[in-house]
């Protein structure tokens, strides 16, 4: 009898084990299959996603480049003016055109004769030349206006990019619950291997392209009023740069000159949802009451909260702080760079 079971049993054995061979195999390439059927969604999720955060590093670079065009030609057309009104108070001073033409007479010199018209022109050439550059500047501002009213109307803000960014990591997350019904055997089979090869792809271009996003955007310039709120409210948190909290106010709304009103319903020049303005409101401007939609307040908030979760102490402490201000890398990502180039 035991001659006997012996080849039985070894037998049942071997037929177990190729069984179960079989099994982490077939599993493995239905895994493998399925996931790959979740591709093309991943494809699109993730180039809307990519697309989000252009248009957000588009949104500040185009804003920055229409303001400094703006900023140029108006402090051209404002030297103009000065230099108009100058070359007009020397000609008052010296007794205006009649004066001139009378000191001209009694010093005898012909030569001053001659030099009144040219005079003349200058002064006239001076009040065109300004003018000209006053339309100039106001064109230009027009301009910015029109780029920051389309930025508004194509981006409403940072929860426009998280919605993509969510419906990412929702086809991710399907990917990922495929491979974790994976059985030890199948995990270590050439097909889920390449399966999770290609999500930690997926997941890698995504983090890629919160970092080039960062990296392309610029700073945009800060009004005094808001740059004098953010580096006064900075010092109501030790440790925490005024450049952190300008880099927030600029991505939110370009320092309140944007969307005061997100998709998300967050509110004001520093986009608080109203339930968590509540919790770190501060009186910024001391009148009494605190106002979301108040630059003063909303920016020493800003910064009651950043510190309230460790924001001062720099580090890895700034950025879970900046996360919690919004859930999710690419954003810390970018207000940090903002945060160095404002710098």
């Amino acid at each position: 009898m035991i001659a006997l079971s012996l080849p039985l049993s070894l037998s049942g054995v071997s037929v177990a084990h190729a069984d179960s061979i079989d099994q982490a195999k077939a599993q493995a390439q239905h895994i493998s299959v399925s996931i790959g059927k979740l591709q093309p969604q991943v494809d699109v999720a993730l180039a809307a996603y990519d697309g989000a955060l252009n248009a957000v590093g588009q949104a500040v670079t185009t804003s920055v480049a229409a303001q400094r065009v703006y900023t140029s030609l108006q402090a051209r057309a404002e030297s103009l003016t000065a230099q108009r009104d100058g070359h007009i108070a020397a000609l008052y001073e010296s007794g205006g055109t009649a004066g001139l033409y009378a000191a001209a007479l009694t010093s005898g010199r012909a030569a001053d004769l001659h030099e009144l018209p040219y005079l003349r022109g200058v002064v006239t050439s001076d009040a065109s030349r300004a003018a000209n550059a006053s339309r100039v500047a106001a064109a230009a501002k027009v301009t910015a206006d029109a780029t920051q009213v389309a930025i508004d109307n194509g981006l409403a803000g940072a929860d426009v990019v998280n919605q993509r960014l969510q419906q990412l990591q929702a086809v991710l997350g399907q990917q990922q619950a495929l491979l974790d019904q994976a059985s030890g055997r199948a995990k270590s089979l050439q097909a889920v291997k390449d399966a999770a090869a290609a999500l930690a792809a997926s997941r890698a271009a995504a983090a890629q392209d919160g970092a080039e996003a960062a990296q392309a955007a610029d700073a945009y310039p800060i009004p005094p009023l808001y740059r004098v709120l953010y580096q006064n409210a900075s010092t109501t948190c030790p440790g925490l740069p005024w450049t952190v909290l300008a880099a927030i106010g600029q991505v939110e709304t370009h320092h309140g000159s944007g969307t005061m009103v997100s998709s998300a319903g967050a509110l004001g020049p520093m986009q608080f949802l109203p339930s968590t303005f509540v919790g770190y409101a501060r009186d910024g401007d001391h009148d009494g009451k605190a106002n979301i939609a108040d630059p003063a307040d909303a920016i020493y908030s800003a910064a009651a909260y950043l510190c309230a979760n460790g924001a001062g102490h720099g580090g890895a402490d700034l950025y879970t702080a900046l996360w919690n201000y919004n859930h999710a890398d690419w954003y810390v990502q970018l207000v940090l760079a903002l945060s160095a180039k404002i710098s």
